[in-house]
């Protein structure tokens, strides 16, 4: 599996920045995890739209799901001019209401509902998920192939249930958005490096950067607990 990162900025993008919004790349196969604002620009820079068949939107909060409201208008135009004939498969949670309904536009989305019982197999990456500590509804995912696992947190506060969920993981992609000492329905750095590290991780790549915070004071809190860690890059790709 490759990762591709298209957007990392929370809760809000930094000038030429996007927010949530990563593509996994296995063979054939491409899942867009998340989908931010400014992401399906960046999407289309790899794959026209007529290619999108799924998306997982770990919660529906506007800086994970903004694009959604764009993307439903480019589908239903695709559709009518017979670029595309299917509609794209969302896995995503049900609540809020008022953002899920939004995404009944004319049924260009197929939409799945996830919860913490829900696998899937796309392709042949199995897919699972556990529920997280957030104001709404939000889930991290893995995605295994062979043996190789992924998991990305989506946006959570400190606790256990994600340390057993990311063991071992080969990549964790992991929400980092406050810096010590800061307050919110996030994880700082340094927590997310000792999530990684009771993991028993092999690679840390942080993300969800708030742009007012330096890439610098990131990875110099995160080091310090655990080693192997990297700060997120628009457009980085790697590999799994």
């Amino acid at each position: 599996m490759k990762l591709i990162v298209l957007g990392c900025h929370g809760p809000f993008p930094g000038s030429y920045g996007a927010t949530s919004g990563y593509l996994v790349e296995e063979e054939n196969t491409h899942i867009l995890l998340d989908c931010g604002s400014g992401v399906i620009s960046r999407y289309q820079r790899y794959y026209g739209l007529d290619k999108l068949k799924y998306i997982i939107l770990s919660h529906l909060h506007s800086d994970h799901v903004g694009d959604m409201m764009v993307l439903r208008y480019a589908l239903d135009i695709m559709r009518a001019r017979g670029m595309v004939t299917e509609a794209v498969n969302v896995y995503c949670p049900q609540t809020p209401q008022n953002v899920f309904e939004d995404f009944k536009f004319n049924e260009v989305f197929n939409l799945q509902i996830i919860n913490e019982e829900t696998t899937l197999n796309i392709d042949g990456i199995e897919i699972s998920f556990e529920k997280m500590t957030h104001p709404v509804e939000t889930y991290a995912v893995k995605m295994k192939k062979g043996e190789k696992v992924f998991v990305y947190s989506g946006d959570t506060t400190y606790n256990e249930k994600l340390i057993s969920f990311a063991n071992k993981a080969d990549l964790f992609l992991c929400d980092g958005n406050l810096l010590k000492e800061a307050q919110g329905p996030h994880l700082t750095a340094a927590q997310a490096a000792e999530i990684a590290k009771k993991a028993e991780c092999k690679k840390l790549v942080l993300t969800h950067l708030s742009p007012l915070n330096s890439i610098k004071d990131y990875y110099d809190e995160a080091t310090k607990v655990f080693g192997n860690t990297e700060i997120v890059r628009d457009f980085e790709v790697y590999v799994i």
